[in-house]
């Protein structure tokens, strides 16, 4: 009866870190109602009839009743070896009873009703019903009692017990449901903390860097020419502004300009560091979500790009090729080595996402490339690259 340990007691606390399910509230609230009403029930069949018996059988009477009283509540308080040795003993109280009110047959239901209530395995609780009816079988049968007693048992065992079985096992079913549904929600709040975080970052790092970048140059071309300052300053507040809006698109998650928009945002960065954008984006069809992917890269690539490659040349490149799509980012800069930060992690995280790889490589004569490979999107959830970001462009 190890089963036990599925419920604890009644009397436990919630720790101070968790609640206790609905559902597991329900069950106790109705485990303690079948209890106490079996239990005012059993009284009848320990005190009927009372004109029958002596003064001394009435006392062996209370002190039975008071030993089933305190196992038919101690076997709920306690878990393991020691309930079970609780539950053998009140099978043996009622056995040792049933002598002295052999009217009271039905008692024998009374520890295998709250038997039921804890065990968790249907074969347990039909081995100790087999066990227990054979033991009825055999006291009848010496105290000369008719087998109709051992049926009367079996029926109310059955029409009770499993009852009792049943509604312990609803009950376990809708606390592990709960359970998992705490799970889902919980892993759910924790990968939508994640999203915004690698966005925020994505998005927060390349704009700043861009800021950055034109305030500077703004600042080295105020004395000597002072209109290209001014327009620097002015694409510097746009940036500053687009990037207010992408953040709040990133925390509502409804960003989905595509990729035309990103390669144009990209060509404005890199120029404002004196870096050519040439691209060569073949007819490849992308699901939204790989088409958020892939913006979202370019736009880490080109952060790196612009903050520490100091390079003149960056080449991005979109294809097919043998069912997986190969979106390539490379530049001439200077190389060095390749650290993984967040910004790469992200990027990471959100192409295996999609079944996809990262690789990232670094070229003896400085520059780097990196190349990212998707699954190829099936008709029904992609859209032509064409519808999303144009002809390819090649200046």
């Amino acid at each position: 009866m190890s089963e036990g340990r599925s419920h604890a007691p009644e009397r436990k606390a919630a720790p101070s870190d968790t609640q206790v399910s609905d559902s597991m509230r329900r069950f106790l609230r109705g485990r303690w109602i079948v209890r106490w009403v079996g239990l005012l029930y059993s009284a009848y069949f320990f005190f009927r009839p009372a004109y029958r018996h002596s003064f001394g059988v009435w006392m062996e009477f209370a002190v039975f009743y008071a030993a089933f009283v305190i196992l038919y509540f101690l076997v709920a308080e306690l878990t393991g070896r020691r309930q079970t040795v609780a539950f053998v003993l009140f099978f043996l109280l009622v056995f040792l009873y049933y002598p002295l009110n052999q009217d009271a047959y039905v008692i024998f239901v009374y520890p295998f009703a709250v038997l039921c209530l804890f065990v968790c395995r249907l074969r347990t609780l039909l081995l100790v019903l087999m066990a227990m009816m054979a033991g009825i079988v055999a006291e009848t049968r010496y105290l000369g009692r008719p087998l109709a007693t051992g049926e009367s048992v079996l029926l109310y065992c059955a029409i009770f017990g499993l009852s009792n079985f049943a509604f312990a096992q609803q009950a376990r079913t809708n606390a592990l449901l709960e359970s998992a549904n705490s799970e889902i929600e919980r892993l759910s709040k924790e990968a939508e903390r994640e999203r915004i975080a690698r966005d925020l970052h994505d998005l927060l790092g390349h704009t700043l860097t861009v800021i950055t970048v034109k305030l500077d140059l703004a600042r080295r071309l105020l004395r000597d020419d002072s209109d290209r300052a001014r327009t620097e300053i002015v694409e510097a507040e746009q940036t500053a502004r687009s990037a207010l809006a992408e953040v709040r698109e990133a925390v509502a998650g409804l960003r989905a300009e595509g990729l035309d928009a990103e390669i144009s945002r990209a060509r404005r960065s890199l120029l404002s560091a004196d870096v050519k954008l040439s691209t060569t984006l073949a007819p490849v069809s992308l699901s939204s979500s790989q088409v958020n992917v892939l913006g979202l890269a370019l736009r880490e690539a080109v952060t790196n790009i612009v903050r520490h490659a100091h390079a003149t040349i960056c080449q991005v490149t979109l294809l097919e090729k043998d069912g997986s799509i190969h979106f390539t980012i490379e530049d001439n800069g200077l190389g060095g080595q390749i650290r993984e930060g967040n910004g790469l992690r992200g990027m990471r995280e959100r192409v295996q996402s999609l079944a996809g790889d990262v690789k990232l490589r670094r070229f003896a004569n400085g520059g780097i490339n990196l190349e990212i490979t998707l699954p190829a999107s099936s008709r029904s959830q992609a859209r032509s690259v064409s519808e999303i970001v144009g002809e390819a462009d090649t200046p």
